[in-house]
């Protein structure tokens, strides 16, 4: 926050620190005017009154767009997580894979418990306002199911081309790690299975290779294949 209001243009900060002066005296403004430059390079360290005092004027004059950039950032230390495997089938499409995550993501988000340090700041953007602080929620779900939604959408048709096409009919399963925020989701492409269902890593039935993807034993054959030619020409 301090960050953000030292970088207020000038005309915005002076607004705030009319109120302030209306609100704590003249001397108060005239101490904030003299050492704004001394806390903002770090040289004087502002005090829990004063910044208390000047951050609780910020909310209201705050545009929603700055809130949600705010928010997103509270999200990223306080939100929920999860790790999971997502395990598809080759008749799946990319959209119901990306469906199945949506689905998790949703749960998850919808089930959490904001801990209390994520709701204190919330009523503190919001500044009392009640319908203010549902859209910075609502915003905060939105934001996890684009995420989600991008990520999926890119990843899932690249493996599933590859699983079905004639170089990729050896590869028994494949698999690819994708993080979105604080989400952690392994997609694995597995020629036994069918559909799409999220599992718990412990009990996924198998280990995850190096860079998120299981052994490819299409590419050990034609790793082979180039050893014996290379090993001929060399004999030639």
């Amino acid at each position: 926050m301090k960050a953000y209001f030292f970088r207020l243009p000038a005309a915005e900060r002076e607004s705030i620190l009319r109120e302030y002066e209306r609100q704590y005296g003249k001397a108060a403004r005239e101490y904030a005017d003299a050492t704004i430059p001394k806390w903002a390079s770090g040289h004087t360290k502002m005090s829990g009154t004063v910044a208390e005092r000047l951050f609780n004027l910020l909310p209201p004059r705050m545009p929603l767009p700055d809130k949600y950039r705010l928010t997103e950032t509270l999200w990223k230390h306080h939100g929920p997580s999860s790790k999971k495997v997502l395990r598809i089938g080759l008749d799946v499409s990319g959209e119901e894979v990306a469906n199945a995550f949506l689905e998790h993501v949703s749960a998850v988000v919808k089930t959490f418990e904001i801990p209390w340090q994520l709701e204190a700041r919330f009523r503190w953007l919001s500044a009392g306002d009640v319908a203010v602080k549902q859209q910075l929620l609502n915003h905060l779900t939105s934001a996890e199911v684009e995420l989600a939604a991008e990520g999926i959408r890119a990843q899932t048709p690249v493996m599933l081309a590859h699983m079905r096409s004639e170089s990729g009919s050896m590869t028994g399963r494949m698999a690819q790690v994708i993080k979105i925020g604080k989400h952690e989701l392994e997609i694995l492409v597995d020629r036994g299975t069918s559909g799409a269902s999220i599992e718990d890593p412990r009990s996924a039935g198998y280990a995850p290779g190096t860079n998120g993807q299981s052994f490819n034993w299409g590419c050990l054959v034609w790793l082979l294949i180039v050893a014996v030619i290379v090993f001929a020409l060399l004999q030639d």
